[in-house]
């Protein structure tokens, strides 16, 4: 990951902007998306079914084969990659993410409500706001209350 995915990542700001992709691929409403958080980063995605079912896409941290896959589709390309192994995984935690605590996907479904244009916003604004935390120009926490 390059700083700016660390940054992004390390504020949920990726998972508002996955958030914001997901209302417009699958055109579903926002009510319908949940982030769910999986620290063992082995839960890629998952889909609940009107009968209750859920799919989930399970593999290794990496990102390497969903690129793989994205660049070859619809083939999946045979490759060195450790695959997982599900008896020494154990158990799969989820938790629901802290609103509060991780302003960034708290504003991407707010702009995902207020419209098209507070999306392109909330990017831009996130653009500029990275860049000037990356040239230290601002720093990572907040120090002062919200209003």
């Amino acid at each position: 990951m390059g700083p700016k995915v660390t940054i992004d990542s390390s504020t949920m700001m990726n998972k508002g902007f996955e958030v914001i992709e997901a209302k417009w691929l699958f055109d579903v409403e926002p009510s319908q998306i949940q982030v769910v958080v999986h620290r063992k980063s082995i839960v890629h995605s998952m889909v609940q079914f009107q009968d209750g079912t859920i799919m989930a896409n399970l593999g290794p941290k990496s990102m390497q084969i969903p690129i793989a896959y994205a660049l070859n589709y619809p083939n999946r390309l045979v490759n060195n990659i450790q695959k997982i192994d599900l008896f020494e995984i154990k158990d799969l935690v989820f938790e629901k993410p802290n609103l509060e605590k991780f302003d960034c996907l708290r504003l991407a479904f707010e702009a995902i409500k207020k419209g098209h244009s507070y999306q392109v916003a909330l990017n831009a604004t996130n653009e500029v706001l990275v860049d000037a935390f990356l040239n230290k120009k601002i720093t990572y926490t907040r120090n002062s209350e919200r209003n």
